[in-house]
């Protein structure tokens, strides 16, 4: 598992402001497959001008889980009805800015709603100065915050989704000297919400930025 990009996204240095109500969602979806999972990462046909580099699905064993939610391996916690998780990086075409894609997959909402408390605790510990960005309807269950300060000592906004059985996260971030386009975030967190709704129904997904 590559460290570098899983820190980044699930210890992003940040605090919530605000908790979100969900939109249409798929409560009742079937859990995804490992290739439905890496097919839920917009890919280059998705985000047209933007740098793609994606990653293949990987099953989260106990060490894992463990890992996510902060805890010793041997101890129940929160995560341990994810399955997989898979994740993509995104460079904006101006190159001011990325954003981090991640997927955890969970066999139900029954896996995934624990699992989603505590990826959003683990952030709210960091003690950052956020503000509430409007996200529109997403997914089941969404929080949504901007920062002027991330992981990188710049801008920063998190967006976290849950769409039935699975939750997704979304970090734009930007260096000290960029700019952030904070509804470019936001249209990433659009995108890959569908894409994650499509899949539970059976669907390939398709949805990409400008649709």
């Amino acid at each position: 598992m590559n460290s570098k990009w899983y820190g980044a996204v699930v210890v992003g240095g940040l605090v919530l402001l605000t908790g979100c109500g969900g939109g249409g969602g798929t409560e009742s979806a079937e859990p995804l497959t490992a290739k439905q999972v890496e097919a839920v990462l917009p890919d280059d046909a998705a985000m047209s001008g933007w740098k793609v580099s994606t990653r293949a699905a990987e099953p989260l064993p106990r060490i894992s889980r463990a890992g996510v939610c902060g805890v010793a391996e041997e101890k129940k916690t929160p995560c341990d009805g994810l399955r997989f998780y898979s994740q993509g990086q995104y460079t904006a075409p101006d190159q001011q800015f990325s954003v981090i894609v991640s997927v955890f997959a969970a066999k139900d909402t029954d896996g995934a709603e624990p699992a989603y408390d505590e990826l959003w605790q683990r952030v709210l510990k960091s003690g950052a100065k956020p503000e509430k960005i409007d996200s529109g309807v997403l997914g089941d269950e969404h929080d949504a915050f901007k920062s002027a300060y991330g992981r990188a000592g710049g801008p920063v906004a998190q967006i976290q989704v849950r769409v039935g059985a699975n939750v997704l996260q979304i970090t734009g971030e930007a260096a000290p000297d960029k700019e952030l386009d904070v509804d470019a975030v936001v249209d990433v967190a659009a995108v890959v919400t569908e894409r994650a709704e499509q899949a539970g129904r059976g669907d390939s997904p398709s949805a990409a930025l400008g649709d």
